[in-house]
């Protein structure tokens, strides 16, 4: 490695089952564990100013903040929830417009203080991650290295190629013409 260049260190819990340490010569070598193995770790949640919200399988809790209590149970999904992104940002849905995506590559725009079905998004190829924006739209970025802009009033969308690999990460900006990605 070159002077000047970071080095990369990796660490492995002991919690991780796709990890193992073997002993040969004095040495130990780590095995990373699998990437499926990271992300089955992880349960999908959200939050907005009053609820928080967290998915077992195929169905939403939304729980007050203050004591925990479960306000209502968004069933609508047919297959485990994968993610879920609430509307903090927009002038429109302001805490109280949900984005929920499932195995069935489904995406549900539902209103939280009702549980009502608000739009349905069917993507063609899976989504890694949606973020709202601020003129209310939510940008998906899916594994083909596309965002795609989704406008839950109408169930218009449209798709713009960014990378060439899965976006994973997704910050639009202000002007809502711009994004961070990752």
């Amino acid at each position: 490695m070159s002077a000047g260049q970071p080095t990369r260190h990796h660490s492995v819990s002991s919690r991780s089952q796709g990890s193992r340490t073997s002993k040969s010569a004095g040495t130990t070598q780590l095995q990373r564990p699998q990437l499926d193995d990271i992300q089955n770790d992880f349960e999908p949640c959200a939050a907005t100013p009053s609820y928080f919200l967290h998915a077992q399988r195929n169905v939403i809790f939304c729980l007050h903040h203050d004591t925990l209590a479960i306000e209502r149970k968004f069933e609508q999904h047919k297959e485990d929830v994968l993610l879920i992104a609430a509307d903090n940002v927009s002038d429109n849905g302001a805490g109280r417009l949900v984005v929920s995506y499932d195995a069935g590559q489904r995406a549900i725009v539902w209103n939280l203080l009702t549980g009502q079905e608000i739009a349905r998004f069917d993507s063609y190829e899976p989504i890694k991650v949606a973020a709202w924006m601020r003129n209310g739209y939510i940008a998906f970025g899916n594994t083909q290295g596309h965002i795609i802009l989704f406008d839950p009033k109408t169930s218009e969308h449209f798709s713009a190629r960014t990378i060439y690999d899965p976006v994973t990460a997704l910050a639009p900006a202000l002007d809502c013409k711009t994004f961070a990605i990752g």
